[in-house]
């Protein structure tokens, strides 16, 4: 693990080696991206939350797979964590297995170690039907982000680029606007029409299904709206 000043490896300021078993080398890459990504918080009601400029859930999503998907077979390298000012590269050594191509590539599944992604399941860290290429993109989209880069030749590599407001070290405006404004939208959808549904805001919205789910439950979790009854038949109630 590595971060760099600007966006070549040449002046690093941090690093840690992790060696230990797999779920620790797991949660200390982590630790070691949220350390040095940017971070807000914001107080709603009578709790804070803290919003990262990338979202967790796609960064954790990258590192499981890496982790999982790695050719063990290749000796004298690693998986690499590389936090640049304008990016963070999550690689593994090994390409695009046998079987998959780049027209199939997010859409179907191949796994490389298949006791160590079953394993990885069982702790709740992936899941075995493939979609976490589709996954990232979704999140990265709902967050109003770049959609992740993925390239692939002896190594592996999972890009996900960061607001150039972060490069400088300052409070995000634009991604944060963006984020805002969807919100906003969908807490009018809701208040336009409590019955609406998920495929409803996600053809209103311009939302994948899972930047539907995103926001619905950040929403949520901030006490703005609730769900009144079960997914089907129920309504949404904003309060406030």
């Amino acid at each position: 693990m590595g971060a760099f000043k600007g966006t070549e490896r040449t002046y690093i300021y941090d690093r840690k080696d992790s060696r230990a078993d797999l779920l620790t080398q797991f949660n200390e890459s982590i630790e070691f991206i949220r350390k040095h990504i940017n971070v807000r918080s914001e107080i709603r009601g009578l709790d804070r939350f803290d919003i990262y400029e990338l979202p967790l859930d796609a960064l954790r999503e990258a590192v499981v797979n890496a982790i999982v998907h790695r050719d063990y077979s290749m000796r004298g390298t690693s998986v690499y964590i590389s936090v640049y000012d304008d990016r963070v590269d999550i690689s593994n050594p090994g390409g695009l297995l046998p079987g998959l191509t780049p027209g199939s590539f997010g859409k179907e599944s191949v796994r490389r170690n298949p006791v160590i992604a079953d394993l990885f399941h069982r702790m709740g860290k992936v899941e075995r039907m493939g979609t976490g290429i589709r996954r990232m993109k979704d999140l990265m989209r709902g967050a109003g982000l770049e959609a992740p880069e993925f390239t692939s030749d002896t190594f592996f590599h999972a890009i996900f680029h960061r607001s150039p407001e972060f490069s400088l070290k300052t409070v995000v405006k634009t991604v944060v606007k963006t984020v805002v404004k969807t919100e906003e939208k969908i807490v009018a959808l809701i208040r336009e029409n409590p019955a609406i549904t998920r495929v409803m805001l996600k053809n209103e919205s311009g939302l994948s299904i899972r930047g539907v789910e995103w926001n619905l439950r950040r929403l949520k979790a901030a006490g703005v709206i609730r769900r009144i009854g079960p997914d089907k038949g129920g309504h949404w109630e904003v309060l406030k």
